[in-house]
């Protein structure tokens, strides 16, 4: 049975009574898929005298190891965290808004168009990647099988493609009743059907979602033909798959398999399976809904993580500056920088953060002479959207702008 989870939002601290084994597994669980994902820090830490004080970061997701688990919601969902009898009331719609979220932003091509609004939804965060994958598998198996031509050896009586003398002269001299045999069969059974059916069995082992739990079934059913193996075997297998134009529908699929098995904390190097983590970067999530929010409110479209230039010219080039966003409105240039750290509770805006988009503007300007810089401060907001026109010392018009990150009920 899955333990009950310790509810948290981002970038808050609680103390746990946990023992030093637990918060150790806890905390290699994390330090695993940081590596995985190539962050300069774990998503959760300890920290106190005691190290008793578990604190986490800008990631929304689930953590799994030692024997508890560890649930973490958007920090503008605080109030259901800080009232437990409400988070089993609004926790499905919590889950709605974070899907569509992601359906609207395109974020790392999780959710499809039209998927954010189907009746049944998860509502925790433990089901959510077993839903988006369960969907996502049953549908493109539906459409037909991604099959290939898998090279095979074996010693047979008969012979069968081609005849690998070499062996044969060598490891089979003196065996006339076989016959070293090569050839290449059309099968299911590739390296991309074993990830996903590696990545099937784990999620099907976990779900708690009835729908998400019937297509999962169904897919084991249409891979039956192929073979199980362990998660570490899918994994190492995945860099041989060759992909074209056959097989390019399988590559959403086959990135939120990778998503389901990098979870896996170091019980899967052992063969276990009692650690998992799955968590999205709420930072990068609002980062692309912001673009998708520009294009919307600017009829343009939208460049992201652009060079404007440098710092330093001379003697050498270097500090280079990265806008979020850039784009191009009436002889404007546009610049556009999404904060996703905006409490209500601080001084607003921040001066790290208008020094900083000033400092765009001006470098977009000499980017693109003869047109005036424009600049928009993102920030995200449950409430009303509203928009504040400020000037800068230097002539830039900065406009504040809030996005609201959850769907009109």
């Amino acid at each position: 049975m899955r333990p009950a989870p310790l509810r948290l939002c981002e970038y808050q601290s609680v103390q746990v009574d946990w023992s030093q084994d637990t918060r150790e597994a806890v905390l290699a669980a994390a330090e695993v898929w940081q590596a995985a994902h190539g962050l300069s820090q774990p998503p959760l830490n300890f920290e106190g005298p005691d190290g008793r004080t578990l604190c986490v970061q800008q990631h929304v997701g689930v953590v799994e190891a030692g024997g508890v688990c560890v649930e973490i919601y958007p920090k503008l969902d605080s109030v259901l965290v800080d009232d437990p009898s409400l988070i089993e009331n609004r926790a499905a719609t919590v889950m709605s808004s974070l899907l569509w979220l992601l359906e609207e932003s395109g974020y790392a091509g999780l959710i499809d168009s039209g998927e954010a609004s189907v009746e049944e939804s998860p509502d925790s965060i433990s089901d959510l990647l077993a839903w988006l994958f369960a969907r996502r598998l049953r549908y493109q198996l539906g459409l037909g099988m991604p099959q290939e031509y898998v090279g095979q050896r074996d010693d047979l009586p008969l012979v069968r493609g081609r005849v690998e003398f070499s062996r044969q002269a060598t490891v089979l001299f003196g065996r006339p009743d076989v016959i070293a045999c090569a050839w290449d069969e059309f099968t299911p059974d590739t390296a991309l059907t074993r990830l996903m059916r590696c990545a099937t069995e784990l999620l099907l082992s976990r779900v708690r979602l009835p729908g998400a739990a019937a297509d999962l079934r169904d897919a084991m059913a249409m891979l039956h033909e192929v073979t199980s193996v362990h998660p570490l075997e899918a994994l190492s297998s995945a860099g041989s798959i060759r992909w074209s134009r056959m097989n390019a529908r399988w590559r959403p699929c086959h990135d939120l398999a990778l998503a389901v098995l990098r979870g896996l904390g170091r019980e899967m190097h052992a063969g276990g399976t009692e650690s998992f983590v799955f968590l999205l970067d709420m930072n990068q999530l609002f980062e692309s809904y912001c673009a998708r929010w520009i294009e919307r409110f600017s009829g343009t479209r939208v460049q992201e993580q652009v060079r404007l230039g440098t710092l330093l010219v001379s003697p050498n080039q270097k500090l280079g500056q990265d806008a979020d966003f850039l784009w191009h409105q009436a002889g404007d240039v546009w610049v556009g920088d999404a904060k996703y750290k905006k409490s209500s509770s601080d001084e607003w805006p921040k001066i790290d953060d208008v020094r900083q988009l000033i400092c765009y503007g001006q470098l977009a300007r000499k980017l693109h002479p003869g047109k005036n810089s424009q600049l928009m401060l993102l920030h995200p907001t449950t409430n009303a959207e509203t928009a504040y026109i400020w000037e800068t010392f230097d002539g830039q018009s900065l406009r504040l702008q809030s996005v609201r990150i959850v769907r009109d009920q």
